[in-house]
């Protein structure tokens, strides 16, 4: 059941639930509901999108029989039947068909260790009306968001920031760090938010809030815990089989809904397999969808071999073509589910919009190369951590970190831990970064000295850019459009299974993805399988020196850009964008600007 979920202690706003579920309802457009305790001034609020059970008395907040527990869920536990069965045995009635009946008894059967029990994506509050006390969880990997907030003596969590901004539970004040982060990275690292006053629950983690609004949080799950078995006893190939068993199973569960479950297709490995899985799972017709151009353009379209390989798996194909026109009458659409600005979501958004004319939900490719090692950099770090680091190395590192070239490049990891290979590869735009106003250089990366060099990067790659870029993006953009998207690749057990294999099993006769693609290749076009990987990338610059040029001439005369930029960069800019020759990096700047227009806010 997708939704949008919030919540509130201590607030006496006499239209604060109507303007959260208001801001909440792309989310959830079958239905609504609100809970209240008026002794505790304690609310909790729920929009749904139904998948599961779609008859009424799925309606939420849920309360439980005896009315001592009310829950607001967000996701799909996809084991929920044989959970129940569980709790049948264990006394337990039921008066839906539902997983969020089954998570709110699961919770009172078992309280925190009912997470361990979940097979899914889910963010969710329950409150215990007994211990006067919120829980609040997050899936593992952060699939589903819950951001919350502690300010004007309240406790408020949302699934987005927006309706947080609407209901003047937060400032419009930006967070430095925020700030500083987005401009290096393209997204903000959580815990953090944009807003000075608003974090995320993070992944793995719950958090219990008193009435008192005190609160206490406690991490209960830990992948990288699971996978330090340096040495398997079995062979590649067993854990070839191993895999495809684990990823079949996967897919069975991602299959698990009462309405038509469609797929995003690219040309890539990831994202074919996952469509295969789903033909060898179910009868019924997969739809699969994918995003090309009209004209030619300077990125690379693969809709032609999306196209193919949906002809080779017997699937209902439907590619989106877009040309400037559309990205135009699009792009406001696309600022507007912004809660928070993000170099790489207007792909997202796109097939999302389209996606959902015809489902509801959609399977996604996501996560394949983070726990797959599946970038090039994943060789190359590993490579450089294997060089002596002799001084005129580390020379040469210096050298290419002043001027890269092709020469240099190879060092450009020489004398760095696995982590900042990844830090030094997600960086966008040095240069920019260093031109902020109030520059705050985060320091957060942990160092797993336990793990193999891949672990290392893999975890650095999971914990980084998969969950502050790809997974943000994905909710917030699918959502906006009213459509789940489910990751098949993050289920649990599929990333335990990997994380802890060897690091040749990954990377192996310099194949990346070697035991992925071993286990899917009897599926999937063999063009796909040994196509060199090529990142699915947008026309950026294109967009800004035609259909967006005026828009981005017109951003660049606000007061904040003259308040976030220094002066001298400010007029490089302007100058490019005046001349119609914007770069790929100010994209970072332009969705900045747009984002912070629209919403107003303060420095």
């Amino acid at each position: 059941m997708m939704c949008g979920i919030y919540g509130a202690i201590g607030n006496k706003y006499k239209h604060f639930g109507d303007l959260m579920l208001q801001s909440l309802r792309h989310r959830g457009p079958d239905d609504s509901g609100r809970f209240f305790d008026h002794q505790n001034e304690l609310v909790l609020g729920h929009t749904r999108l139904s998948i599961i059970d779609l008859s009424n008395h799925s309606h939420q907040p849920m309360q439980s029989e005896t009315g001592d527990y009310v829950l607001s869920f967000n996701g799909e536990i996809y084991n929920y039947k044989e959970i129940k069965e569980e709790l049948i045995v264990r006394g337990y009635s039921f008066k839906t068909n539902s997983d969020t009946e089954v998570v709110l008894n699961s919770y009172i059967e078992w309280g925190k260790d009912s997470l361990h029990k979940f097979r899914g994506m889910f963010a969710f509050c329950i409150y215990d009306k007994t211990n006067e006390e919120l829980f609040l969880a997050r899936d593992r990997f952060g699939i589903k968001p819950l951001i919350y907030t502690f300010v004007n003596n309240q406790f408020v969590f949302c699934s987005e920031l927006s309706p947080l901004l609407k209901a003047n539970a937060i400032s419009k004040k930006l967070s430095i760090d925020g700030i500083s982060e987005y401009f290096r990275y393209g997204s903000i690292q959580q815990p953090n938010t944009i807003f000075a006053e608003a974090y995320y629950l993070m992944p793995g983690h719950f958090m219990r809030v008193n009435t008192d609004k005190s609160c206490t949080f406690e991490q209960y799950y830990d992948y990288a815990t699971r996978g330090k078995i340096a040495v398997q006893e079995y062979s590649y190939q067993e854990a070839v089989g191993n895999l495809r068993r684990e990823l079949d199973i996967a897919t069975q569960y991602h299959l698990v809904s009462d309405v038509n479950v469609g797929a995003f297709l690219s040309g890539g490995v990831d994202s074919s397999a996952v469509v295969a899985m789903m033909k060898r799972s179910s009868t019924a017709q997969v739809n699969t969808f994918s995003i090309g151009f009209k004209h030619a353009s300077e990125v690379e379209d693969e809709t032609d071999i999306a196209s193919r390989t949906a002809k080779y798996l017997g699937c209902n194909h439907r590619n989106i073509k877009i040309d400037d026109a559309y990205v135009s009458n699009i792009f406001d659409g696309f600022i507007d589910s912004l809660d928070q600005p993000t170099i790489d979501g207007i792909n997202t958004f796109i097939v999302s919009l389209e996606t959902a004319k015809e489902m509801k939900v959609a399977l996604s490719g996501l996560g394949g190369d983070e726990i797959f090692a599946g970038y090039s950099h994943f060789s190359q770090i590993t490579e450089s951590s294997n060089i002596s680091n002799k001084s005129h190395l580390v020379l040469l590192k210096k050298l290419h970190d002043l001027r890269p070239n092709r020469f240099t490049n190879r060092f450009q990891f020489v004398g760095i831990s696995p982590e900042q290979g990844v830090d030094e590869k997600r960086v966008l735009d040095r240069q920019l970064s260093k031109t902020l106003k109030n520059h705050a250089m985060i320091e957060g990366l942990s160092k797993s000295m336990e793990l193999s060099t891949i672990q290392r990067i893999s975890k650095a790659e999971i914990d980084g850019y998969m969950l502050n870029t790809l997974l943000r993006d994905n909710d917030v953009l699918s959502m906006a459009n009213s459509l789940e998207v489910r990751p098949i690749l993050l289920d649990h057990k599929v990333v335990e299974a990997v994380f802890m294999l060897p690091d040749n099993f990954k990377i192996r006769n310099n194949l990346s993805k070697a035991i992925f693609i071993d286990s899917v290749k009897d599926m999937i076009p063999e063009e796909v399988w040994r196509r060199e990987k090529s990142g699915f990338d947008m026309p950026l610059g294109h967009w800004m020196n035609s259909c967006l040029n005026v828009k981005f001439v017109q951003l660049m005369e606000l007061p904040i850009a003259k308040e976030i930029f220094c002066a001298r960069y400010r007029m490089k800019l302007s100058s490019r964008v005046l001349a119609k020759k914007a770069i790929r990096n100010d994209w970072m700047a332009f969705i900045f600007l747009a984002w912070a227009e629209r919403h107003e806010v303060e420095i």
